[in-house]
C-alpha cells in the first residue's frame, strides 16, 4: 500500500497536523495481535477536528513548544503529538502518560499512555519505525541504524503490553487512581521498505502496511529526470512530504545522498511538491564496511 496517496493528504497543509494524521490513521507496519483501530483512534468526530486542527492549528503548536526541544527524538515528538490528541479531541481522555512502574527501587518500565477512548480505558503502547532490506525478509529488516531490527522490536512490543498485568504494574494504577482493567493496544506505525519488484510479506508484516522501496545503488532505480525529490530530516519522516519547490532536489543532485529517507515528489495544483514514493537508500554494503573500519582506526 502506498498511503503517501490517501485523499488525506490533498487536505491537511499544515505539518503538525500532518504527522498527527499519519499517528491516526496510517496503517500498522506489523501485526501485534492488538492493533487500536483507526475507528477507535479517531471517534465519531476525528477528521472534523482534524480539519478544524489545520484551520487553527495554535493549540497543537501550543502544545509541542511547551515540550521542545525533541532533540531530533522522533518518538518523543510523535508520543507529544498523541498526548495532545488523548486530552483533546472529542471522544477521549489522557489519564496518565509515560507511567513508570518500579520494584525495589528499579524502573520496570513505563506506559506510552493510559487513556480513555469512548469511556473506555486503553493502555497504549506507540512506536514508529522505518526498516528496509535488500531481500525483503523478515529476520533482515532494519533500520537505517543497523543495530535497530524490526525482529527484536517486534519481540519486545508484547512484553511493553503486559506491564499492568502482575502485580507491580497493578499497585502502580491503584496508587494512581487509575482503571486497573485496562484493555492493552497498541499504535504499530512505520514504513517497510522492499526491493521493488516484491509483492509478498512475510507475517507478521502488514500486507496493506505503508511500504517504499528500498535501494543500496541509485542505478537500481534511477531517478525520474522529471520528478523532483527531497532528503528528508528524521523530525519529517512521520507524514507524506508537503514541500515548497525550493526546498528540493532534481534527480541529479539526489544522487549525491549516501544514505538516507528520500521522498519522490509531484507539484499538484496548491503549489507545493507532494510525496507519491519514499525511498530508502541504504549505505552500500561495501561503503558500510569501511566507514566503520575508519571509525575504529581513525588516521
Amino acid at each position: 500500500m502506498n498511503y503517501a496517496l490517501d485523499a488525506l493528504w490533498w487536505k491537511l497543509t499544515r505539518p503538525a497536523v500532518r504527522d498527527l494524521a499519519s499517528l491516526l490513521t496510517a496503517p500498522p507496519l506489523w501485526r501485534s495481535g492488538c492493533e487500536l483501530n483507526v475507528r477507535t483512534l479517531l471517534g465519531e468526530q476525528g477528521f472534523r477536528y482534524l480539519l478544524s486542527l489545520d484551520a487553527n492549528p495554535q493549540p497543537l503548536e501550543t502544545h509541542l513548544a511547551a515540550h521542545r526541544p525533541f532533540h531530533h527524538r522522533l518518538g518523543q515528538y510523535a508520543e507529544q503529538l498523541l498526548a495532545f490528541w488523548f486530552a483533546h479531541a472529542p471522544h477521549s481522555e489522557l489519564l496518565a502518560h509515560n507511567l513508570s512502574v518500579s520494584a525495589q527501587g528499579l524502573t520496570l518500565g513505563a506506559a506510552d499512555f493510559i487513556a480513555k477512548l469512548n469511556g473506555e480505558a486503553y493502555h497504549i503502547e506507540l512506536t514508529c519505525k522505518y526498516y528496509g532490506s535488500a531481500n525483503g525478509e523478515y529476520e533482515t529488516l532494519q533500520g537505517l541504524n543497523r543495530q535497530d531490527r524490526l525482529a527484536d522490536k517486534a519481540a519486545k512490543l508484547p512484553q511493553q503490553l503486559l506491564l499492568f498485568k502482575f502485580s507491580n504494574g497493578l499497585h502502580t494504577l491503584a496508587a494512581h487512581h487509575l482503571p486497573t482493567d485496562l484493555t492493552t493496544a497498541s499504535i504499530v506505525r512505520g514504513i517497510g521498505f522492499f526491493p521493488a519488484a516484491q509483492q509478498t510479506f512475510e507475517p507478521p508484516l502488514n500486507p496493506y502496511g505503508w511500504r517504499g522501496v528500498y535501494l543500496e545503488r541509485w542505478d537500481e532505480c534511477p531517478p525520474d529526470p522529471e520528478r523532483r525529490y527531497c532528503l528528508l530530516e528524521r523530525m519529517a519522516y512521520l507524514a507524506p512530504a508537503r514541500i515548497k519547490a525550493e526546498q528540493t532536489l532534481s534527480a541529479a543532485e539526489i544522487t549525491a545522498v549516501e544514505s538516507g529517507l528520500v521522498a519522490v515528489l509531484e507539484q499538484r495544483p496548491d503549489g507545493c511538491w507532494h510525496e507519491i514514493l519514499r525511498i530508502m537508500k541504504a549505505m552500500p554494503s561495501e561503503n558500510r564496511t569501511r566507514h566503520f573500519a575508519s571509525a575504529e582506526n581513525p588516521v
